[in-house]
């Protein structure tokens, strides 16, 4: 039942990043079927939701294994993106969350990593965790816009109507909506930062700790709180503004995914 779905979900998702390819390459101009986008995803993501947690709940304790972890935050990211279309113009994020939504459901099938169990009980831990999810999914998808920013200033510098410009929401409401998702993203960071150091021993049983984890964590903060620093004091915007944002998120990739996978997939140990 479970690989039956798995297999229903990349055809849905390979056909939905299929169909939004050849819409941008050969009819940007057209108005975007969102309704009938939606009325597919949302099916899709009931779908989905059961293939993330139906593996990873069971006996009162939540798995957090490596694949597991990759496949909630898709997940998360594509209902994020679901949901804020019926009120944001949205459109192009898709490019990269379908593709990401099928190497997601892959990897977690072949690589679902090492059965790191939490009692649900643990309301500290999941209030860490549930914040750390939640702002690497706005960081990713602050991150989508950052990369659509910097190619469509490069058409721009270029004077090149290219089919991208045609099919993406104008560059202000882009970057309008990339900087509304990373405040919110800073936010549950901060929160995710400050439980996992000053509470530590709350969180996790165990005194602080300088880990590679924390390091990159940390570091991801100081890069989102110095381009927000800058967007305040200094109007940062455009590409500039982009490179930071995907350096806080590549930062924040070796911090969570990164570390989960050196050490629940080559090392094999539970994290």
């Amino acid at each position: 039942m479970q690989t039956m779905a798995l297999i229903i979900l990349l055809f849905i998702y390979g056909g939905l990043g299929a169909f939004v390819w050849g819409f941008w390459r050969n009819r940007p101009n057209d108005e975007y079927p969102i309704k009938r986008e939606i009325a597919i995803l949302v099916p899709a993501l009931i779908l989905h939701a059961a293939a993330v947690w139906l593996p990873m709940l069971s006996g009162g304790q939540v798995n957090f294994g490596f694949g597991h972890a990759l496949n909630l935050i898709t997940w998360l990211m594509l209902l994020l993106y679901c949901i804020g279309s019926l009120l944001y113009p949205l459109k192009g994020l898709q490019i990269f969350l379908y593709p990401m939504a099928v190497l997601s459901i892959i990897v977690a099938a072949l690589l679902p990593g090492q059965n790191a169990n939490y009692a649900v009980s643990n309301v500290p831990f999941f209030i860490h965790v549930g914040s750390s999810i939640f702002a690497y999914c706005l960081f990713g998808i602050a991150t989508i816009m950052a990369v659509l920013i910097i190619l469509l200033e490069r058409d721009l510098h270029r004077r090149r109507m290219s089919p991208l410009m045609s099919f993406l929401p104008p560059l202000l409401s882009l970057e309008k909506l990339m900087f509304q998702a990373i405040w919110l993203g800073f936010i549950l960071l901060t929160i995710s930062v400050v439980t996992g150091t000053v509470f530590s021993e709350t969180v996790f049983n165990m005194p602080f700790r300088w880990t590679h984890k924390v390091v990159f964590g940390i570091a991801s903060w100081l890069i989102y709180a110095v381009l927000l620093f800058g967007r305040i004091f200094r109007s940062w915007r455009g590409k500039k503004a982009a490179v930071l944002v995907i350096a806080g998120f590549f930062s924040l990739m070796l911090a969570y995914i990164g570390s989960k996978f050196v050490l629940e997939i080559l090392l094999g140990r539970v994290h």
